[in-house]
């Protein structure tokens, strides 16, 4: 998988909410200022050829759909990330996200929460 660049991801956006849409119904979704609809058509067809989305025919037009879904994205790019910046650790990732978040008391105790959870689901 390759990372997507800032535009692609606001497309790609789009596609993961909306699921099956036109060029024009992509325009239509970004907000403003909107890109030109050839604009639009270069990144879909960046996308597909990156095969995070493909296409089916209906008339004249193509309806776009993604075939990466945002949960497999999101978990690719947080693990691309822990290994490219933490070296791998897991834990320096989260103590620095800890440390730079600005946590809130309420937060925390989430964490913890989530944490336990994960330990009693492990046992």
């Amino acid at each position: 998988m390759k990372a997507l660049t800032d535009k692609e991801q606001m497309v790609m956006s789009v596609l993961w909410e909306h699921r099956h849409c036109s060029v024009d119904d992509v325009v239509g979704f970004l907000p403003e200022p909107k890109p030109a609809y050839n604009t639009v058509l270069t990144f879909l067809r960046i996308l597909e050829k990156k095969e995070f989305i493909s296409y089916e025919e209906s008339g004249r037009k193509h309806i776009y759909y993604p075939l990466v879904e945002k949960g497999e994205y999101t978990r690719w790019t947080l693990t691309d990330l822990k290994e490219r910046l933490f070296d791998g650790s897991a834990r320096s990732m989260v103590n620095t996200f800890i440390q730079e978040s600005g946590l809130t008391d309420s937060d925390v105790r989430e964490l913890i929460s989530m944490l336990n959870e994960l330990e009693t689901s492990e046992s």
